[in-house]
């Protein structure tokens, strides 16, 4: 069995959902910098599915990125799904057949990232633009000011891209263009044929997590996510379990119910 689950905002948290330090553990740093926390309790759900069913972190953090964070060295995952599905971390070395795999891809089948990026400089504005990075040479993100983003031009955009191949999801205060053959269940899916493991378990919470959670066998997200405030109640979310819980806490509940799953509670 597979536990693969997106890491910011499903099973860890910024300091802007930690009210109350009590029973909270602060995991990843950037300089003198907080950067993320989980509590104490999913730590320990997490340890203990670790060690029944194979867990692989599934994230559009970069490989630096993820690797700030202190208590997956701990765990030391097997794989790690990287970069969107860009990059695979086998026992935390990159897998370079799947990179260059996933880079031929882009080149045959993406739009060039540059004329993306023509075609946005049409609508982008400094009023909403904080800076732009690229993440491991597979994607780009935008940092932004969210509320005063034209939303009726950037939609527009949107339709667009993803004609062309793309794909786009704005999470907070970042915003993604990532091509449409960098995919977490794509890389997820090669993971599962590799070690011929057929039952999969996926939680997230954005909509770069959908081909995950409604590939897999069962999928779990958070309500205070994208995939919830968009697609609640509908086709698209109908194989999809919602957590009551919201916020750190989910975490917790997500992670308890695979746990439970595990051992035949139902």
């Amino acid at each position: 069995m597979i536990f693969a689950s997106d890491l910011d905002r499903t099973l860890i948290y910024s300091k802007k959902f930690v009210s109350d330090r009590e029973g909270i553990r602060l995991i990843e740093k950037k300089d003198n910098e907080e950067i993320s926390f989980m509590t104490e309790k999913a730590i320990e759900e997490l340890k203990a599915l670790n060690e029944d069913m194979l867990f692989i972190p599934v994230t559009t953090r970069t490989i630096e990125q993820y690797k700030r964070i202190d208590i997956l060295e701990y765990i030391s995952p097997k794989y790690a799904i990287v970069s969107n599905g860009g990059n695979i971390l086998v026992n935390g070395e990159v897998d370079e057949e799947w990179n260059r795999s996933i880079h031929e891809k882009i080149k045959k089948g993406c739009l060039p990232l540059e004329d993306l990026l023509l075609k946005f400089n049409e609508i982008v504005s400094k009023d909403w633009l904080l800076r732009r990075r690229m993440a491991d040479e597979l994607f780009t993100y935008c940092i932004v000011d969210q509320e005063k983003i034209p939303m009726e031009k950037l939609n527009s955009f949107i339709e667009w891209l993803e004609l062309r191949n793309w794909k786009v999801s704005l999470q907070g205060r970042k915003l993604y263009f990532v091509p449409y053959c960098v995919c977490k269940w794509k890389a997820l899916e090669h993971i599962k044929e590799r070690e011929n493991i057929d039952f999969i378990i996926s939680a997230g919470d954005s909509l770069l997590d959908i081909p995950m959670l409604k590939s897999a066998d069962i999928g779990i997200a958070p309500p205070h996510g994208e995939i919830y405030k968009i697609y609640k109640e509908t086709e698209e979310t109908k194989n999809i379990i919602f957590t009551e819980k919201e916020g750190i806490a989910a975490a917790e509940e997500i992670l308890e119910k695979i746990n439970n799953y595990a051992k035949g509670v139902v």
